[in-house]
């Protein structure tokens, strides 16, 4: 398989990837013109009319229409791409963008690569001709504030797009390799202070299963230990016959309950 033939195939792949436009004034032109020149290749000069076909087969609804209607003036890709911009260009599409790129801020876990790739995006979409020193102004603006912090320190060496990329990637690279160092110290740190605790289930459990061992192991012993337990709860102490001295110096008996009520009982009896 020749070079050609492989490139081929990777710009129809390309091709496929990118959504159709109809014209909608939510979709962005500039993006469109953008990814269809990319694949085709497509400068200010070309008159290859094949390109155009190329931009005729993702254009629908009102956009493929209105370019049915005016292919005959497009002599080259200049021609078509202005007359595009006056039919879609939205006047409020470019502060959208501009307020977009101003509020752009680093999210906590996006990589620095994909954050610089797309604050340049917005900005070659705003302005075209835009310099790489404005550029990482607004690049020094969004970043994570650890970040600048440490660009700052170098912002004298820093003149090319390719210079703040490459001093963004050491600082981030520093930042998760001890970021995760000093969360590993916190783990261990933690596991020696708080010592695992066994759950209170386990500790409500274990009487419980220390009783039913008891009873399967030795049931007569566990039985008898029982029954001594409940009579224990159940019994009722009495009293013994007592005897002590009142204030007049009298003998008073003591007696239980149960020799009381004997004694009634043998005085209520008639005599013989």
């Amino acid at each position: 398989m020749t070079d050609q033939t492989l490139l081929a195939k990777a710009r129809k792949a390309r091709f496929d990837d990118l959504p159709n436009f109809s014209g909608h004034p939510s979709e962005d032109i500039e993006q469109f013109l953008k990814s269809i020149k990319n694949i085709t290749k497509a400068t200010e000069e070309s008159n290859n009319h094949e390109i155009l076909e190329i931009v005729r087969g993702k254009l629908n609804q009102s956009a493929g229409i209105w370019f049915d209607n005016n292919e005959a003036n497009f002599k080259q890709w200049s021609d078509f791409e202005t007359a595009f911009r006056n039919r879609y260009f939205s006047s409020t599409s470019t502060h959208k963008k501009f307020d977009t790129l101003k509020q752009r801020k680093q999210l906590p876990d996006e990589p620095i690569t994909s954050f610089f790739d797309n604050i340049i995006n917005l900005c070659r979409e705003i302005d075209s001709n835009m310099s790489e020193k404005i550029i990482i102004q607004y690049l020094m603006s969004g970043i994570n504030p650890d970040f600048r912090k440490e660009l700052l320190r170098r912002e004298s060496s820093i003149n090319t797009l390719n210079e703040f990329l490459k001093y963004a990637k050491i600082e981030q690279d520093l930042h998760d390799t001890f970021g995760s160092l000093s969360l590993d110290s916190q783990q261990r740190h933690f596991n020696y202070n708080h010592p695992s605790i066994p759950p209170l289930t386990a500790a409500v459990n274990q009487p419980k299963q220390y009783y039913n061992t008891m009873k399967y192991n030795n049931p007569v012993s566990h039985s008898t230990q029982l029954q001594s337990s409940v009579s224990q709860r159940n019994s009722i102490p009495t009293l013994g016959n007592r005897t002590f001295m009142a204030p007049d110096r009298k003998q008073i008996r003591n007696y239980p309950p149960q020799s009381i009520s004997q004694q009634k009982l043998s005085n209520s009896q008639p005599l013989s």
